[in-house]
């Protein structure tokens, strides 16, 4: 058998409601409606830009939820070839897709999904877009080091320098509501030019010993929040200063997002079921402690 690497990455789950008079929904509560559904037959399928997706499974747990969603490709379906052969196309019956698949477990004690990342299938936007439910949006929040959470909380440490670049969202109408000016900018120059990709570099003047010159605007760190949950984000590197005593600290908010890696035998092109199980269990107990440091003890009163 061969083996291949697969990576699971960490969201915190966050539920978002416009209405100030509805009811409070937790993601919990959403997913275990999903449950009830999925137990009833019910149509699992939800079309999310030009992609439609589908809850192939999903179980409760002593923990929360695991499941497996998966994602149907309908058009500009591939060649087979062998190296220098003729190639041919792939021959599906009239209702018939090609399927690519992503597991997750959710932990209800810090609201966490861990997704195994496979880009092929779905990404924590759309994902986050497949957990909302009527009017309760859902939002996955990457999870990152606390150290990095710990410097951009610090109401003394400011952004200095800003590296970003950023994928143009395929459907800019899904990013209706964004809050902060920048990221409205962003989505602006991206339907206004067709790129593909858009990459900026903001810096601050490091001469200047006048706080307004020296550092980026303070709505910044908000701003940043807002696009790494909305955007597809390539790279988001910070030279962070603390104003007082200017001591710098470097963070990246894609690298240093939390993650595990497993390695898995594959049988023919895919994982056993069971052991991308084990690896989502796996991976909840080799991260524990920096959850508890991200989150807090949950014995204690939490901040959000």
């Amino acid at each position: 058998m061969s083996s291949k690497n697969y990576h699971f990455d960490f969201y915190e789950c966050s539920i978002f409601n416009s209405s100030a008079n509805a009811i409070p929904r937790t993601s919990f509560e959403i997913l275990n409606s999903m449950l009830a559904k999925y137990a009833q037959g019910d149509s699992r399928v939800k079309q999310i830009g030009n992609n439609s997706y589908e809850l192939r499974h999903l179980e409760a747990t002593a923990f929360g939820f695991k499941g497996i969603i998966g994602k149907h490709r309908q058009n500009d379906l591939p060649h087979a070839a062998v190296i220098g052969g003729v190639e041919r196309e792939i021959e599906l019956a009239a209702n018939e897709n090609l399927l690519e698949k992503a597991y997750f477990s959710y932990h209800s004690d810090y609201s966490v999904l861990i997704l195994q990342r496979n880009h092929l299938c779905i990404s924590s936007s759309s994902m986050g877009k497949y957990l909302s439910e009527s009017a309760y949006v859902t939002s996955l929040n990457p999870v990152i080091e606390a150290a990095d959470l710990q410097w951009l909380l610090n109401n003394n440490v400011q952004v200095r320098t800003a590296e970003l670049s950023i994928a143009r969202p395929t459907n800019p109408e899904l990013f209706n509501g964004i809050e902060h000016d920048f990221n409205n900018s962003i989505i602006s120059t991206l339907k206004g030019t067709g790129a593909a990709k858009l990459n900026l570099t903001l810096r601050g003047n490091g001469r200047s010993d006048i706080a307004e010159e020296r550092y980026l605007a303070t709505t910044f760190k908000g701003a940043l929040r807002e696009l790494n949950t909305k955007f597809d984000v390539k790279k988001c590197k910070l030279l962070l200063e603390d104003d007082e005593t200017l001591a710098t600290h470097p963070v990246d908010l894609v690298a240093d997002r939390l993650f595990f890696t497993k390695q898995i035998e594959v049988e023919g092109r895919y994982p056993p079921i069971i052991e991308m199980w084990d690896a989502l269990n796996e991976s909840r107990a080799e991260k524990e402690n920096e959850l508890a440091n991200y989150f807090g003890d949950l014995n204690q009163e939490r901040l959000a």
